[in-house]
């Protein structure tokens, strides 16, 4: 072909057009974050029926009073982003780099015997308070689906969908240690009476009521901060950092470095909830008082709950002193209200 008609060949080819995303109203391309996270509640309509049922149904009933109807409001909820961009692929890509860090950990002191190693004291500590943790473990992790179930946006919903599963990391490896811990003190019998203690254990009872509480909660919005704003962050400043404090001193560097690594996913929660409600309050700032009110109406029974429980992991060798460890624990707490009107720190890389 000639030069001539290749260039006339070109000349009347039609031009390429570029592909566009009808739910997507910004004028550009949506990133890979966008394009699998945006606008796919089609069942929150607001001032209209969620779900293609009758109206009066429990199930859109429960919705709009708990969802639609909920004082925690926002213009337009699919605003929010989650500061790290996670996606499903990216998600999985940084647990497991952060699962074969921990597994290289637990396979590092199984070879070094470290198990067989502990304490007395430290030993007693993890049968009464440690190993029974994996019911309240479970109590957050129930707390984040319904957020998750409830959320009026697909990016609210991913990101604590997240959350839910590194609660369920946290309750997997506290049960591994466990069933080691099991196998190498069978007659302590470690695990055994973990639901015994759960739910009759003097010190445990006031933090099983405030997770027990929370898991009644209906409206979305009021679920969302109380989890993420004060229960969350008051249990995981013990049940992670000091527990990995208390660990270390005891000579127990594995449990020590396993929720050193666990608190990661804490900092990531934070990042995110801090997100989403500074994105609610630029929209409505009513609603950074409404935060506040809820937070200060739960505040000093979770955090004494919290405080209580760790009194359980005292030994000789560490003494979780009731008024640093509350300290430590509204210090956590303190963190997420001042993100929401400071901002937060970027991502790690």
């Amino acid at each position: 072909m000639s030069e001539l008609a290749s260039k006339s060949s070109a000349q009347r080819a039609p031009a390429q057009k570029r592909r566009s995303w009808s739910r997507y109203t910004e004028r550009r391309v949506p990133t890979e974050y966008e394009f699998v996270s945006h606008d796919l509640h089609w069942h929150y309509k607001p001032g209209q029926t969620p779900w293609e049922m009758s109206p009066d149904h429990v199930w859109n009933t429960w919705y709009v009073e708990n969802r639609n109807q909920s004082p925690f409001r926002c213009g337009d909820w699919n605003a929010f982003r989650d500061p790290d961009m996670l996606v499903y692929r990216t998600y999985v890509r940084m647990q497991d780099a952060a699962e074969t860090y921990v597994d290289g950990v637990i396979d590092d002191h199984e070879a070094r015997g470290s198990y067989g190693e502990l304490s007395a004291d430290w030993l007693t500590a993890l049968g009464n308070g440690y190993t029974p943790f994996r019911f309240a473990g479970h109590g957050l992790l129930m707390a984040a689906t319904y957020v998750m179930s409830m959320a009026p946006s697909s990016y609210i919903s991913n990101a604590v969908a997240f959350q839910a599963g590194d609660e369920l990391r946290r309750i997997q490896r506290i049960a591994y240690q466990t069933r080691q811990l099991q196998l190498h003190y069978p007659e302590r019998e470690f695990g055994v009476h973990d639901r015994r203690a759960w739910e009759q254990e003097v010190a445990l009872q006031p933090m099983r009521r405030v997770v027990e509480s929370h898991l009644v909660e209906r409206d979305w919005g009021r679920s969302f901060v109380g989890l993420c704003f004060l229960l969350k962050p008051a249990v995981d400043a013990v049940f992670n950092l000091r527990l990995a404090e208390a660990a270390a001193a005891n000579g127990d560097e594995l449990t020590a470095a396993m929720h050193r690594n666990l608190h990661r996913d804490t900092i990531r929660s934070r990042r995110w909830s801090v997100a989403l409600a500074r994105t609610a309050i630029a929209d409505e700032p009513a609603n950074r008082t409404l935060i506040q009110e809820w937070v200060d109406g739960a505040r000093e029974a979770v955090v004494s709950a919290v405080v209580d429980a760790s009194a359980l992991l005292s030994t000789s060798a560490f003494d979780l002193e009731p008024g640093e460890t509350r300290g430590a624990v509204e210090e956590a707490v303190e963190a997420g209200l001042h993100g929401i009107d400071h901002g937060m720190d970027e991502p790690e890389g």
